[in-house]
């Protein structure tokens, strides 16, 4: 397992074993937090060339309106160019928090938007969310 340097709110490693990243967020952050995490979550599946992201949101409250917006319209659509591939993001959630993005229609439009250029699930269970990727990672390349 590789570990990345990150702030006292973010955890992330790389599992080579299952091939994708992990970021645990420790606590609840701030909107500039959140930017700042998603760069170094980013630089770090840069540096492992992983497009399979396991990312626990359990600690944390829901972002605020605005950081949803910059990640629903901004920081997510451009992962691909930036990335340079299609990333797959399980986001693992509690209940609550997972409800909540399931109510919102931004997160109902993103997922559904024909331009998008990620994948990304929720989920609430930590073993449906490491499965989901592990599919990812089986499709064909023409399916991605």
């Amino acid at each position: 397992m590789q570990t990345f340097l990150s702030p006292d709110y973010l955890s992330l490693a790389y599992r080579s074993d299952l091939n994708f990243l992990v970021g645990r967020w420790l606590r609840p952050v701030s909107g500039d937090e959140t930017r700042q995490g998603y760069a170094l979550i980013l630089q770090a599946a840069q540096q492992c060339a992983c497009p399979y992201w396991l990312l626990d949101g359990r600690r944390r409250p829901p972002a605020d309106a605005e950081t949803t917006r910059w990640g629903l319209e901004e920081f997510f659509p451009s992962l691909n160019a930036t990335f340079g591939q299609l990333v797959f993001m399980s986001q693992l959630l509690s209940p609550d928090y997972q409800a909540l993005t399931d109510a919102q229609p931004a997160f109902q439009v993103a997922e559904q938007s024909p331009a998008r250029t990620y994948q990304m699930r929720r989920f609430n269970d930590e073993n449906q969310a490491v499965r989901w990727l592990q599919q990812q990672q089986t499709v064909p390349a023409a399916g991605k």
